[in-house]
């Protein structure tokens, strides 16, 4: 009688939040740069409105709080700020590159964001040689979010069915996405209401909790 096999083949991680400490950095962003353009917010009002939430809605309430439409350079020059206060001040989430390298199961990552914005943050960070040629940007595949189409087609590439998947997550649209494909969802969770989440997620407090937590699935 053989061993069963492992129940995890492929683990998928978000990037802002899960594996950089990003979020923070890019709601300063938008504090700074919604300013220019009339619209008075907090990094952490930011934060609430538009973690895991796709560039076009967030637009779409900066709109609505502005009372007219932004120029149509709005994104562009949105996104140099990021990318210049990413530089300066990102750090990736505390664990996350021992994490990665004591992860026995294959990984890759896909996330919301922009390639390259995806591919700026692993670089400045240190992690970018631990996911080269298994990312995974909405913007290819046109599907963000709580849709589960870009962890779909990430599981494709891979060659791994949806129920032998595991995501990893820190938002509620990211995980709803995850529970929407099929797969297995660990929800790294700072917030205190555990009650947020559907009850069929897996919690962590920390990235150094997830291999023994993954193994323990085997």
């Amino acid at each position: 009688m053989t061993a069963a096999g492992p129940a995890v083949d492929l683990v998928l991680f978000d990037c802002d939040g899960t594996l950089v400490d990003s979020e923070i950095v890019t709601a300063q962003a938008w504090a700074q740069y919604t300013a220019v353009h009339g619209v008075t917010m907090s990094a952490a009002q930011a934060l609430a409105s538009f973690k895991g939430v796709g560039m076009g809605e967030c637009v779409a309430e900066v709109e609505r709080l502005r009372g007219a439409p932004v120029p149509d350079t709005f994104v562009v020059e949105l996104r140099a700020v990021m990318a210049q206060l990413l530089r300066e001040h990102l750090q990736p989430i505390p664990g996350a590159l021992d994490m990665v390298q004591e992860l026995s199961v294959p990984f890759c990552l896909a996330s919301n964001a922009p390639r390259e914005k995806i591919e700026l943050c692993l670089k400045v960070t240190n992690l970018l040689p631990y996911f080269e040629g298994r990312i995974f940007s909405a913007y290819d595949v046109q599907s963000w979010k709580p849709e589960p189409g870009l962890f779909l087609h990430a599981a494709e590439t891979m060659g791994v069915p949806p129920d032998r998947c595991v995501v990893v997550e820190d938002s509620l649209p990211g995980v709803q996405a995850g529970l929407a494909a099929g797969m297995q969802v660990f929800a790294l969770w700072h917030s205190d209401h555990d009650a947020e989440l559907p009850a069929n997620v897996h919690i962590i407090r920390t990235l150094a909790e997830l291999p023994a937590r993954i193994a323990a699935l085997s």
